[in-house]
């Protein structure tokens, strides 16, 4: 089985809106809604659990079955940071060995098919993928507001959601972070600081997440662009 675990707890401070960006309204509908049709019509996903800020569950299963989102199994709560509520849904999830837990931001409504099943595909060779694309500007380490050294960008990627773990790679990376006591917010860091290997899947340019006022209003002329095609 190949279950969302779809990250909608944050309060989006950047976006400048009292309402959650997840919940912004986008050519007429929550750009969750957006997200979670993608994953509705993507083959290989199988059930979808979402992790929703507290106060927003009753909207959100609304708003998921006026859209008609059939594959939504779940609404649990957050927690106070992506690392809580990350492990929060995944815990809630009644998962074997071998079932593939996808995690995915929310505000990424413009995640591709072949990304999603890029990730699902490594993740059941390797345990665990990340999607991930190169960086193709030069890259700099900054420091003190100035530049201190350029990096080879060759060696570099960036990384996106979604990203994946097998049920028991995510038992098995909760164990250890817990043992040394490692929080870091994403399943992809926790495993790199654990001293884990991830590896890497189809990212996309185009899978952007929604942090600024300008995200919306690309992404609202993205929506256009597809109907005219």
């Amino acid at each position: 089985m190949n279950i969302v675990l779809l990250l909608a707890g944050g309060a989006g401070s950047r976006m400048g809106s009292v309402i959650p960006k997840q919940f912004l309204q986008v050519a007429g509908e929550p750009v969750i809604v957006h997200t979670m049709r993608v994953l509705e019509n993507n083959r290989d996903i199988d059930k979808i659990v979402a992790v929703c800020i507290d106060g927003w569950e009753k909207k959100l299963r609304g708003y998921a079955d006026k859209a008609g989102i059939s594959k939504l199994f779940n609404v649990v709560s957050g927690g106070e940071n992506r690392y809580k509520s990350t492990r929060h849904g995944m815990e809630s999830l009644d998962v074997n060995d071998d079932d593939v837990i996808v995690v995915h931001d929310a505000a990424r409504p413009m995640v591709t098919d072949e990304s999603l099943s890029d990730v699902i595909c490594v993740c059941r060779e390797h345990g665990n993928s990340m999607a991930v694309i190169d960086c193709v500007d030069t890259m700099y380490a900054r420091e003190d507001g100035g530049t201190s050294q350029v990096l080879e960008r060759s060696m570099m990627v960036r990384g996106q959601t979604p990203e994946a773990v097998t049920g028991k790679r995510m038992r098995d990376m909760y164990r250890a972070a817990d043992k040394k006591k490692i929080h870091d917010d994403s399943i992809s860091a926790l495993q790199v600081a654990l001293g884990w290997k991830v590896y890497f899947a189809k990212g996309s340019e185009q899978n952007i997440k929604m942090t600024r006022p300008t995200d919306l209003k690309f992404f609202e002329m993205w929506l256009v662009a597809q109907k005219r095609a």
